[in-house]
């Protein structure tokens, strides 16, 4: 599946960049309006993130000290388009809570019982469905970051994707 409007630069070498220049598109899906509260305010926070390309195998994050957002060359070179969409939308998420001073990555919660996560799941399950991915779709997407299948049960149960029987 293709997500309408949004584009990658797969070329994107080590280094920084703006978001934008890599993720192009990303200002006009309506889960980040509602992510940051309106079309105008979702262009100005994009218009100023940057995306570091790094030397490694991960997906894409945020680097809490300094809200830069960060991609694995790897990643953004191989992943489906789709998925980065999904994963630019998460981290999106990410850059709101950030912005209002919550601690993301609280490790007095478990991964997949953590409020911000749960919380950036629920934005990218939305979407996921918005763009058309059925629930086999979405469950291959949140495989991804499921260390084992109990954690992606609970995680499921959590933000309420649901599994075929």
């Amino acid at each position: 599946m293709k997500v309408k409007g949004f584009h990658i630069s797969r070329k994107a070498e080590v280094g920084e960049y703006r978001l934008t220049e890599v993720f192009e598109g990303l200002e006009s899906s309506p889960s980040l309006k509602k992510v940051f509260g309106s079309k105008s305010a979702t262009a100005k926070i994009l218009r100023h993130l940057k995306l570091r390309v790094e030397l490694n195998d991960s997906g894409l994050w945020l680097d809490r000290t300094t809200g830069t957002v960060c991609v694995g060359f790897k990643h953004l070179s191989a992943a489906k388009s789709d998925f980065l969409y999904l994963d630019a939308v998460h981290v999106l998420v990410h850059v709101r809570q950030f912005l209002e001073g919550k601690e993301l990555y609280d490790q007095a919660f478990e991964y997949v019982e953590r409020p911000t996560e749960l919380e950036a799941y629920r934005y990218t399950v939305a979407e996921a469905r918005r763009v058309g991915m059925n629930e086999d779709e979405i469950l291959r997407y949140l495989r991804m970051d499921a260390d084992d299948d109990s954690e992606l049960g609970k995680l499921m149960e959590k933000i309420g994707v649901k599994v075929r029987r």
